[in-house]
């Protein structure tokens, strides 16, 4: 335990080195798999150095932020070891410097780092919760018998799995309330207010009110717009009046709002997307199985270049809309696709330390983490990386000709996906990810790749 310890201390020192010290950091956050820094100085940031660290997978530099890949759960536990020695540095964290923003002009880069910093810290809900109803779902294919036998334990069982979807709009309220500086509490108000069952006894403007028909799209629109009023009144309001008439305004003006223009702005939203799954994706011809090659073998270029992050809203609202989602399963095949052409590599390499990479990599590649395999690499021989993104639209395809879905609406990919499938889908999601290994493994074996002398 004392060598594990020491390692994250190690990795926390190193990046802290190599990042130019905390002064030079602006804000410290993570993901699953990656510590993620936006620097004032970028220049100070040897990416070089870093990268021979022992135990950081990978550096990529995305938009405005350095991110430092040492992989899943690593990323929180450096994190949190960073953020200490940061505090006890005397630098503001980025937990305290959220409270007082700085005025940034818009760009699409941020937009997307603010959805990811939005969603990213419900994963790990998301994923506990999902995974009490995939075994559910197991123990009911499997062994039906027990769960009629335990009828009461399963019902429990379901409301709690069931928990992180019940409250999922309330969560992403707070974060995108703190993300921009505003009262998480607020956020969490007004998120909550469009899911009241109450409103479906209340008649505005000649117009039945319906709870949680906007879905996540509102609940964004209203907490970016009650979190900016928010910030903005607290700016022109006396502050011996600010605690009592900031949070009366705020609410009630953002309330009507919500209700009269982002509600229903929210719902109108809802029904294009139900209407482009339904037509690109659940359709019975072919046409779902080229939509799924084509954002199967896309997706690591999507990844790369950070877009992917913009898809984190558009998961969550098919999740709500059709109980499944089917989106993530066709994306997450781009990954293995690539575990299918770095398998080929391995077999034929001779470069030793490559080969150790590629041995460290494939078992986390297999079960859903594809940054070692994508940046340690695949990408720098470039080669493998075309022949993974060939069987990540293998994958795609089969994904989408067989409909698969997941109960939950982003997370880890690969293997690690199982429990999480649809009723009765174990099986076309193992075909689509064979598909995926295969034609990865034999478009690398046809393209081939420049092994490396050193």
């Amino acid at each position: 335990m004392a060598n594990k310890i020491e390692h994250l201390e190690v990795l926390a020192r190193e990046i802290e080195k190599y990042a130019g010290g905390f002064e030079n950091v602006g804000t410290l956050t993570h993901c699953m798999t990656r510590i993620r820094l936006v620097l004032k100085d970028n220049s100070k940031f040897d990416a070089d150095a870093l990268k021979q660290v022992e135990g950081v997978k990978g550096v990529v530099f995305n938009g405005e932020q350095q991110q430092v890949i040492v992989g899943m759960g690593t990323a929180a536990k450096v994190f949190s070891v960073m953020n200490k020695r940061m505090q006890n540095s005397g630098v503001a964290s980025e937990e305290s410097s959220a409270l007082t923003p700085e005025k940034k002009s818009f760009s699409i880069r941020r937009m997307l780092n603010t959805l990811a910093a939005i969603f990213v810290p419900t994963i790990p809900a998301l994923i506990g919760c999902g995974l009490i109803m995939g075994l559910i779902n197991i123990v009911r294919l499997v062994a039906p018998g027990v769960v009629e036998q335990f009828p009461e334990l399963f019902k429990l069982l379901k409301l709690i799995g069931s928990a992180v979807f019940t409250y999922l709009s309330i969560m992403i309220g707070v974060n995108t309330a703190k993300e921009l500086g505003a009262s998480t509490s607020i956020g969490a108000v007004m998120a909550g207010l469009l899911a009241m069952p109450g409103l479906a006894d209340i008649t505005l403007f000649g117009e039945k009110l319906q709870p949680n028909s906007g879905g996540i799209f509102a609940v964004l629109m209203v907490v970016v717009f009650s979190s900016k009023f928010e910030v903005w009144f607290r700016s022109i309001i006396k502050e011996s009046l600010d605690l009592i008439v900031t949070p009366f305004v705020t609410i009630l003006v953002s309330a009507m709002v919500a209700l009269v223009v982002f509600q229903p702005a929210g719902h109108y939203l809802n029904q294009v997307l139900a209407q482009g799954v339904s037509v690109a994706l659940l359709n019975s011809g072919g046409g779902a199985v080229a939509t799924g090659g084509i954002l199967g073998g896309s997706f690591l270029f999507l990844l790369l270049t950070g877009l992917h992050q913009g898809l984190i809203p558009i998961h969550a609202e098919i999740l709500q809309t059709f109980g499944l989602n089917y989106l993530f399963p066709i994306l997450a095949m781009g990954g293995m696709g690539q575990v299918g052409s770095c398998f080929w590599v391995l077999l034929k390499t001779k470069n030793q330390r490559l080969k150790k990479t590629l041995v460290g990599a494939l078992p986390v590649g297999i079960f859903g983490v594809g940054e070692p395999l994508l940046f340690g690499v695949s990408l720098p021989l470039g080669k493998p990386f075309i022949a993974g993104c060939i069987g990540g639209a293998a994958g795609g395809a089969l994904m989408a000709f067989f409909h698969v879905g997941i109960i939950i609406p982003f997370g880890t990919a690969g293997l690690s996906l199982i429990p999480l499938v649809g009723d009765g889908q174990i099986l076309d999601f193992l075909i689509a990810v064979a598909g995926a290994w295969i034609v990865g493994f034999i478009a690398s074996m046809i393209i081939g790749f420049n092994d490396p002398e050193k």
